[in-house]
């Protein structure tokens, strides 16, 4: 006989919970802020129920820095298809992302793991992966020199403003430049 008490299992559910908090958690404590048993508490499971998915922290924050880079894609393909230009496509969306805080859902997640990714070489390996097959898929569009080094420019305003205190209006002014310089050497 059913319990009618009893709660439904939805285990891909649970496991996209899972993975959306500990993201938050990354983003307001860092990574070394996210625990199972802060996780648990947070989508309201047992610490069992999340090494059920995710046998230790390692693989948990792994699928988070994975999921958080398939948000990335579905955000960098969208501005992609907004976009009326294709050369420099990729390299718009780019800047975009890097220096916009509230993007199509990423928000405060996206700045803050970031930096772990950079930090941290597990973690630098897929963001290295995800670039290089970015770059790899818009070579005809986004290979220029000049366009590399507006991402690197957009890069190390990043940093900037992560570690600094920002300026918002100068990181607008900077970003809107960046932007611009990416129609340059388009042929009309």
């Amino acid at each position: 006989m059913d319990n009618p008490h009893q709660r439904k299992k939805e285990p891909q559910l649970i496991r996209q919970s899972i993975l959306q908090h500990a993201i938050q958690l990354a983003a307001e404590k860092g990574v070394n802020g996210v625990s199972i048993q802060a996780v648990a508490d947070l989508v309201g499971v047992t610490k069992g129920g999340v090494f059920h998915h995710f046998p230790n922290k390692k693989i948990l924050l792994e699928a988070m820095v994975i999921s958080l880079l398939q948000q990335l894609d579905n955000v960098i393909d969208r501005l992609i298809a907004d976009d009326p230009q294709p050369h420099g496509c990729f390299t718009r969306a780019y800047i975009e992302i890097t220096l916009e805080k509230t993007v199509y859902g990423l928000e405060h997640s996206w700045s803050a793991i970031s930096m772990t990714m950079l930090t941290d070489r597990t973690f630098n390996d897929y963001w290295i992966e995800w670039l290089s097959e970015r770059l790899t898929k818009h070579q005809s569009t986004d290979a220029d020199i000049e366009l590399k080094i507006l991402r690197y420019a957009a890069d190390g305003i990043w940093l900037t403003a992560f570690t600094e205190v920002e300026d918002i209006s100068e990181t607008k002014l900077l970003k809107d430049e960046l932007i611009a310089r990416t129609y340059r050497g388009i042929s009309s």
